[in-house]
């Protein structure tokens, strides 16, 4: 089994773990060049090192091509069985073989270890290096992976109706992508600077993200995202709130893939707003941006998708409020057995 092979190769292969200096150093600045391991399932006596680098969350690639209104075509990925088991295998080893104890950064994990491994690792396209820089980063460190519903100034978020997923029979064309809902209208970023209320929808937007990468073929295979612009206004844009959200989409905060986002009925004047926009995504994320109208929405969801939409969008016909109090209630739940094992 490749589990006992696993633990087997764990306890006998020689690694090169990263001290708790090099890890700080590392949070600190993520620009540095940190050695860290490089391991081989193979049993060694030697050991190498690799240098590992990772850009600045904050920087964006600017581009002149706006968003196409053709059907999204996804690359299927082209790695192999043994690329992807040498990733994990090798990330999994430095968690079983862990000498250090709580000092490293996922000793203590208050989430599903395994999974969360996963997740990084499919998010970083099963890049070893990558995916490795991520979770010692992210694990315990990112309050974003550490969602509850528990928290009683999320459950107010939720219960505006602002954002949610929608139904899990619905799919996007392809039949891969579950897919979740923002109406921005119901969103009015504050006005004395303090930031509150942005900081609850970005924890709001991450729940659901999160929820919706729970087992590998959701992780493999993304979400989709319909914003509904019906009724937006000024009033309902900031410039900090926006870049906040375009950051959370690409996976700078949580590592969910966010493989179709769909702007739907924007006002007419939202040329301005978009020219804002644009510079904050990264060209790959702008390929799987489309501006669209409702009656656009067939090219990019299954057939039969209007029975699985909420009513506030022209041609849905599910209850908003049913909706959003059905997942509330179910995540509450899971949220309240979680704490109890």
């Amino acid at each position: 089994s490749h589990l006992i092979f696993l633990l087997k190769t764990g306890r006998n292969a020689k690694v090169a773990w990263p001290t708790t200096r090099q890890i700080e150093i590392m949070n600190r600045n993520t620009n540095l060049q940190i050695a860290l391991p490089k391991m081989s399932l193979k049993n060694s006596k030697s050991s190498s090192t690799f240098s590992l680098s990772s850009s600045s969350s904050s920087s964006f690639q600017k581009h002149s091509s706006s968003p196409k209104t053709h059907h999204q075509t996804k690359k299927h990925s082209s790695l192999s069985f043994d690329q992807e088991f040498d990733c994990l295998a090798q990330l999994k080893i430095l968690v079983v073989n862990n000498k250090e104890g709580a000092s490293f950064p996922y000793a203590a994990a208050s989430v599903n270890r395994a999974m969360m491994i996963y997740r990084f690792a499919s998010f970083h396209s099963f890049d070893y290096k990558k995916a490795l820089v991520a979770l010692l980063q992210n694990y315990n460190n990112n309050r974003y992976l550490h969602l509850s519903l528990s928290d009683a100034e999320l459950l107010a978020q939720f219960q505006t109706k602002t954002l949610f997923p929608l139904p899990e029979e619905l799919k996007t064309r392809d039949l891969k992508c579950n897919v979740f809902y923002l109406r921005p209208s119901r969103f009015t970023p504050s006005d004395d600077g303090s930031n509150s209320n942005t900081r609850l929808i970005i924890d709001n937007l991450c729940y659901v993200l999160n929820d919706m990468s729970q087992t590998k073929e959701e992780c493999r295979n993304g979400v989709a995202f319909i914003a509904n612009m019906e009724d937006w206004t000024m009033k309902n844009f900031s410039q900090d709130y926006c870049f906040q959200f375009m950051q959370a989409l690409q996976g700078k905060m949580v590592p969910t893939k966010v493989e179709l986002f769909l702007i739907v009925n924007p006002p007419s004047w939202f040329g301005r707003i978009w020219k804002v926009i644009k510079p904050m995504l990264s060209k790959s994320f702008s390929k799987k941006t489309f501006i669209i109208k409702d009656h656009q929405l067939g090219d990019y969801l299954m057939e039969g998708y209007e029975q699985y939409l909420p009513d506030d969008l022209t041609g849905g016909w599910m209850q908003t409020e049913e909706i959003v109090e059905d997942y509330i209630d179910l995540k509450r739940y899971e949220d309240e057995q979680k704490l109890k094992t």
